[in-house]
């Protein structure tokens, strides 16, 4: 029993492991709606030919863009994330320690279902931590765009005020 609740522990673990990955392409993908807001902008002001240091700002903006827009792109790359093994392997390792263990005659099926259990455990295990390393690498991917973004933010906004005063 203590098996099965951990099993199922990992089961959910893992499941979470997949959302979070979907979670981060939304999160990219409002992010490049900034990107593109805000590259609009910078573009606009670029256009006007704003003379010395509000130039350099918006080329200092211009650039931050495009590295956050890489950095965006790095995130919604597409990434295989390991699922759950199929059915057919399951019943294929399950036929597999029946045969094993039949042979055995003061083994019971608990015995069985608990090495089973185990297995699963272990490619749950398995799948999660590999599901976690793609995580890991699209939310370093997302926070840095998110720094690009916000500092060219910041440069825009020096920019508007150098412009309004």
């Amino acid at each position: 029993m203590a098996y099965e609740r951990l099993l199922d522990e990992l089961n959910s673990k893992d499941d979470l492991a997949v959302r979070l990955g979907d979670t981060l392409d939304v999160k990219a993908s409002i992010l490049l709606a900034a990107i593109t807001l805000l590259a609009t902008q910078t573009a606009y002001f670029l256009d006007k030919q704003t003379p010395g240091l509000p130039h350099y700002l918006l080329v200092g903006a211009a650039v931050l863009l495009g590295m956050a827009t890489v950095t965006a792109f790095a995130e919604l790359w597409p990434r295989t994330y390991m699922m759950p093994v199929p059915e057919s392997s399951g019943i294929a390792r399950a036929t597999e320690l029946h045969d094993f263990y039949s042979q055995r005659e003061s083994v019971e099926a608990s015995t069985m279902f608990a090495e089973f259990t185990k297995n699963e455990m272990g490619w749950a295990q398995s799948r999660i931590a590999t599901n976690q390393g793609i995580n890991f690498v699209k939310s370093k991917c997302l926070e840095w765009s998110f720094y690009f973004t916000a500092l060219a933010m910041l440069l825009n906004i020096a920019t508007l005020f150098m412009r309004l005063f």
